[in-house]
């Protein structure tokens, strides 16, 4: 496992390794955010609801807010997403160490000891990432629908509270 000795977290430039990490992951979510929106606009509409295809969505979205209506919530995603992806790489990284010590007594080739370490290092991260993240995520969906015509209704909006129900099932 020579390899592995170049891959320890603390050889690591941080300031790159957050920057660029965190500004790829931000710069996918900045273009993929528009989706989330309609696919949440989608999965909200009800059966007398005119708008039943993602174009329809797009169109009605557009005619009523504009292209800032495709990233409604998006702040709220942004203010939750940064710190999620550097708790996620942190833990990832120092996870995998852990996770290479652990695999290490059963004597798999080093193929399959670093797929094993970097499952483990991934679960553990994402469990902690999504712990941040899925409670900010459930009010971005929130905020990306209040204002539309099928979420007028308290019963289509999320307490504060009920995030945690969903934080609890992921998890």
């Amino acid at each position: 496992m020579a390899y592995f000795h170049y891959l320890l977290f603390c050889r690591l430039d941080k300031s790159k390794f957050y920057v660029v990490g965190a500004g790829i992951f931000t710069g996918l979510t900045v273009g993929l955010y528009p989706v989330s929106v309609i696919k949440t606009r989608l999965q909200v509409a009800t059966g007398d609801t005119v708008e039943k295809s993602a174009s329809s969505v797009i169109r009605g979205i557009l005619k009523t807010d504009g292209v800032p209506g495709l990233y409604r919530g998006f702040g709220t995603v942004i203010t939750g997403a940064v710190p999620a992806r550097i708790i996620f790489l942190t833990a990832l990284e120092t996870t995998k160490v852990t996770a290479f010590k652990m695999v290490e007594p059963f004597n798999f080739s080093e193929p399959t000891q670093a797929a094993l370490a970097n499952g483990i290092a991934g679960m553990a991260a994402s469990i902690c990432s999504q712990a941040v993240f899925v409670p900010i995520d459930l009010v971005c969906y929130s905020c990306s629908f209040q204002h539309s015509s099928h979420c007028k209704n308290e019963e289509n909006k999320r307490s504060f509270p009920g995030m945690f129900i969903y934080l609890y099932a992921v998890v």
